[in-house]
């Protein structure tokens, strides 16, 4: 238990504290100069029970009551317009930053996409959204890093202990890499392809993900989403149909 003394000082600091960062929050609106004498009324109360100045402290106690409660009739049109104006920016603005984010991603993924076609360098990226791919996830190397099209260069040239395998990427970050993804067991009979475009129909028949294959002998790109593949489409193409389906940021 602390002393008297010390638990008063400890109470009238909380106090204070909540206080002042109520006020920072109000600070610019007509809330602020009542909610400033509020904090008159509480230091004035704080030091009359500090003082233990009996008459005093229940006269302020009563002054606070009676304040609050007025503010609180007065004010609750401007406390809900001010807390909805908050909420409301703050919402905005967090959405109008994640959809940046998501633009900017799948312009880079387009753009490295189109470079390992032009070098013919095979691929497997496989985006996340709804369902979790945390089991085909734990079967390759976690990397957890935001993404850039140099990362992922560097994860599907030749001699990278991981370009066999996929690397799975959650909103804007890859998650891990050399990922081991099921087969797809239905597969068009006027196509003979080879195990990534298996990989990239397997996981999206099992799951909703979107799965970008880059053929290693042709270096083109197609695009695997609920079982079913859009074969040999231009990087273009492929970001206009990222900016539709994948809506995980």
């Amino acid at each position: 238990m602390l002393p008297g003394f010390l638990k008063y000082v400890v109470e009238i600091g909380v106090l204070y504290y909540f206080s002042y960062q109520f006020l920072r929050w109000v600070k610019g609106t007509p809330l602020f100069l009542p909610v400033r004498s509020l904090m008159v009324l509480f230091i004035a109360a704080g030091v009359s029970n500090l003082l233990t100045l009996g008459e005093l402290r229940l006269f302020w106690r009563l002054c606070l009551f009676v304040y609050v409660g007025t503010m609180l009739l007065i004010l609750q049109p401007e406390l809900r317009r001010n807390y909805m104006n908050r909420l409301y920016h703050h919402v905005l603005l967090e959405r109008h930053t994640n959809e940046e984010g998501r633009a900017k991603f799948i312009e880079d993924l387009a753009l490295a996409c189109q470079t390992l076609s032009r070098k013919r360098i095979g691929a497997l990226v496989v985006l996340e959204r709804t369902n979790s791919l945390r089991d085909f996830i734990q079967t390759g190397v976690l990397v957890d890093a935001f993404f850039s099209p140099e990362l992922l260069f560097s994860i599907f040239l030749p001699d990278s202990p991981l370009h066999d395998g996929a690397v799975v990427v959650r909103e804007n970050k890859i998650v891990a890499a050399g990922c081991i993804l099921p087969l797809a067991e239905q597969v068009e009979a006027r196509r003979k392809i080879g195990t990534r475009h298996r990989a990239g129909l397997g996981v999206t028949e099992q799951t909703d993900a979107l799965a970008i294959v880059i053929s290693e002998e042709t270096g083109k790109i197609s695009l695997a989403v609920h079982g079913r593949m859009a074969w040999d489409i231009e990087a273009g193409t492929l970001k206009r149909m990222l900016k539709i389906l994948y809506r995980r940021l």
